[in-house]
């Protein structure tokens, strides 16, 4: 009696234990974008976990479905899969400014060897030249799945020795 009732919890904490690691796993995986607005410019980070969406851009059904324009060739170099997966999320991302679409000039790739989620941080640039901007719509591939947006407007102050900045939001 005494070893079942020990096996029950012994049982119930692993049921516990899997199950809360699925849903940090999860969790994890999610892609986060923050979009920082400029004056004059527009700079997107993206940070995903590169095995993913290279998967998801060599998926037929993804490609069946148009979620992609193009299936990724699976026997790419390291350099011509980069390109590609430039190219596609280039196409793919939309950006507006004050309702004008804004192209990306620049997209750059970091990558980490570590086993972490996000592994891959791609940087989208690009230039607007509205003194004023009252409006920014974004959107990106499905091939990043869901995206975890932050939008960051930046206010630049001088202050001089001993001074105090007033922000107003």
């Amino acid at each position: 009696m005494y070893f079942l009732k020990k096996s029950k919890w012994l049982m119930l904490a692993c049921i516990l234990t899997s199950m809360s690691a699925q849903v940090s796993a999860h969790v994890l995986k999610n892609t986060t974008a923050q979009v920082i607005l400029r004056d004059g410019q527009v700079e997107v980070k993206v940070l995903t976990n590169a095995e993913h969406l290279i998967s998801a851009l060599q998926s037929e059904q993804a490609w069946l479905m148009g979620d992609i324009d193009k299936l990724m060739p699976t026997n790419l170099s390291a350099e011509q899969q980069e390109e590609f997966v430039k190219n596609a999320l280039k196409q793919k991302t939309s950006l507006r400014v004050n309702q004008q679409v804004i192209v990306f000039e620049r997209v750059t790739f970091t990558t980490s060897n570590n086993n972490e989620a996000h592994d891959l941080e791609i940087v989208f640039q690009a230039k607007h030249t509205f003194t004023t901007v009252d409006e920014l719509a974004i959107s990106f591939p499905k091939s990043l799945g869901a995206v975890h947006a932050s939008f960051v407007k930046p206010q630049y102050k001088l202050l001089g020795a001993g001074d105090t900045a007033k922000i107003k939001f």
